[in-house]
């Protein structure tokens, strides 16, 4: 009995240190990030989705600036200023207007990658001693406390143990898909103005504006 006790307490024991080893980490990661003003970073994403027989796999570029962000991709460009997103599809030379509440219904929001454990989020450290192409990452797995109101389960960051910067998160969603994102030079406090953020018709000749707003 006693052996029994000292190994439930040290197994209780080693989880409360993956907890606060979690922690520590996001801590330490919001800190870091929050001294940015504005961040660059280049990346590359999958979508697996196997119900439907997916294997989409895109680069681009992200531009950050408080709730505003810019994402570039091979087909599309997507602007918000916190309000209002503009996405445009550079082969068919169209831009779509949407609010930003009214199209992001609990997805994952790229401007709060950061920071978005800071409130509603359970966290636990999955791996300690995780890798991601040869770099010494920690793996923390991110679980929303109101799942029902997200478009995803689970979200595993992977944090770089030498830089303290994540360098990779794969988005779980409930329809079975999975979406990860490979972040790769990344720049903070590059200069980005406002109007970076918001979709500039005049350097689109020709573009057709759809706007869907009420």
């Amino acid at each position: 009995m006693k052996k029994i006790a000292l190994f439930t307490l040290a197994f209780g024991c080693t989880l409360l240190t993956f907890a606060q080893s979690s922690k520590e980490v996001l801590d330490k990661l919001s800190a870091k990030a929050k001294t940015w003003s504005t961040l660059s970073a280049d990346f590359s994403s999958s979508l697996v989705d196997k119900k439907n027989n997916k294997n989409i796999k895109q680069d681009g570029n992200i531009k950050i600036k408080g709730k505003k962000y810019t994402i570039s991709l091979s087909d599309y460009q997507i602007f918000t200023d916190g309000t209002t997103i503009w996405t445009y599809d550079k082969k068919s030379n169209t831009c779509t207007i949407d609010n930003l509440k009214d199209v992001k219904d609990g997805a994952f929001d790229p401007s709060e990658i950061f920071t978005i454990w800071e409130k509603d989020f359970k966290n636990e450290m999955k791996n300690p001693n995780a890798s991601v192409d040869g770099i010494g990452c920690y793996e923390i797995g991110l679980y929303p406390n109101n799942p029902k109101g997200k478009s995803y389960h689970t979200i595993l960051m992977y944090v770089d143990k030498a830089k303290n910067e994540l360098i990779k998160a794969v988005v779980k969603t409930r329809d079975g898909g999975e979406i990860s994102y490979r972040i790769k030079n990344l720049k903070p406090n590059p200069p980005l103005q406002d109007a970076d953020f918001g979709f500039q018709k005049g350097k689109y000749p020709k573009v057709e504006m759809v706007d869907n707003r009420l």
